[in-house]
């Protein structure tokens, strides 16, 4: 088990060198050694006793807060840093051809993921979304012209907006109207919000593995407080993870009534919404594609990057075939 999803309230605790758990009064054991994610997604308690343990082990922790939003981690000591990479990293962002490559194919990867959910659909009888692919397959070449990270991310906005807009095509209970985040005021919406950091947070822990520093982005402006180079590569994913996921659930019905709280325009999960939509999403983590799993298609796409800039292989980002 790579990553723990903690979906209730929760202490945890060491007991000698196993991580406790223990959740409306009944207690779980799970070996250290196994673990190296854990995902807080409602309230828990611990104390220094069980960071050591982590620290020791390499085990990050993620936080989430009330609204689904990730706000911060405990980070293990890096056991393999290199500042080789990090310079050279640097080097790539400062030169603007260099890091407009690698900006670009982030970007093509995620219109080509979002493309091939549509195209899944409109293979399958939803003839109303030729005119949505065909409007997206217009806006692509823009990606080649576009000279800077920002008129990129204007492409990559105009793709998301037919993208969104073919949603209801797939099916009607899709049609979450305008695109609003913080805070989301529906379900799906809140669906959206949510999963896209479950994806966030996936991604940053896999870069981790890596010598990248997250912090040092080719797509998305550096900023402080944020893990700039995870919102990157979680672009070319969160099509993949977090959008087939909603499709799925929403288009079954798995959805129920107790698993969102609305209320003044704001729509957030519940206890219960989360602990199934983290199931859910932890289930489709590890599905396999290719011969490797989700969650190893990412680690790949971080090493892939840390390759590019080291000039062993240029990088391909990951693409979904219909």
């Amino acid at each position: 088990m790579e990553t723990l999803f903690v979906s209730r309230e929760a202490r945890l605790k060491r007991r000698e060198n196993t991580l406790s758990i223990a959740v409306n009064g009944r207690t779980k054991f799970f070996p250290v050694e196994k673990i190296r994610h854990i995902v807080l997604l409602s309230e828990g308690t611990m104390n220094s006793s069980l960071l050591c343990l982590c620290g020791a082990h390499g085990v990050r922790i993620s936080v989430f807060d009330y609204y689904g939003y990730f706000k911060g981690a405990f980070e293990p000591i890096a056991k393999n840093p290199s500042g080789r990479v990090k310079l050279r990293q640097a080097e790539f962002i400062l030169n603007e051809r260099e890091r407009m490559i690698i900006a670009r194919e982030i970007v093509r990867g995620a219109a080509q993921n979002m493309l091939a959910n549509l195209l899944y659909y409109r293979y399958r009888g939803k003839t109303e979304l030729k005119d949505i692919v065909r409007e997206m397959n217009r806006i692509l070449p823009r990606i080649d012209k576009n000279d800077n990270p920002a008129s990129l991310m204007g492409a990559e906005g105009n793709l998301h907006q037919f993208y969104y807009r073919g949603w209801k095509s797939v099916d009607p209970k899709l049609d979450f109207g305008t695109r609003v985040r913080r805070p989301p005021n529906n379900p799906v919406n809140c669906l959206i919000s949510f999963l896209n950091q479950m994806v966030y947070t996936v991604v940053r822990h896999e870069i981790f593995k890596t010598h990248l520093d997250e912090t040092l982005s080719f797509l998305h402006a550096a900023g402080s407080g944020r893990s700039s180079l995870s919102l990157d590569l979680s672009e070319p994913f969160k099509p993949v993870l977090a959008d087939t996921l909603i499709f799925k659930m929403v288009r079954k019905r798995m959805m129920q009534d107790n698993w969102f709280e609305q209320h003044d325009g704001v729509c957030l999960l519940t206890e219960t919404g989360r602990r199934h939509v983290a199931e859910q999403f932890s289930a489709r983590l590890e599905e396999v594609s290719n011969g490797r799993s989700y969650r190893e298609w990412i680690y790949r796409e971080a090493l892939n990057i840390e390759r590019h800039i080291l000039e062993v292989k240029e990088y391909e980002s990951f693409k979904r075939k219909v």
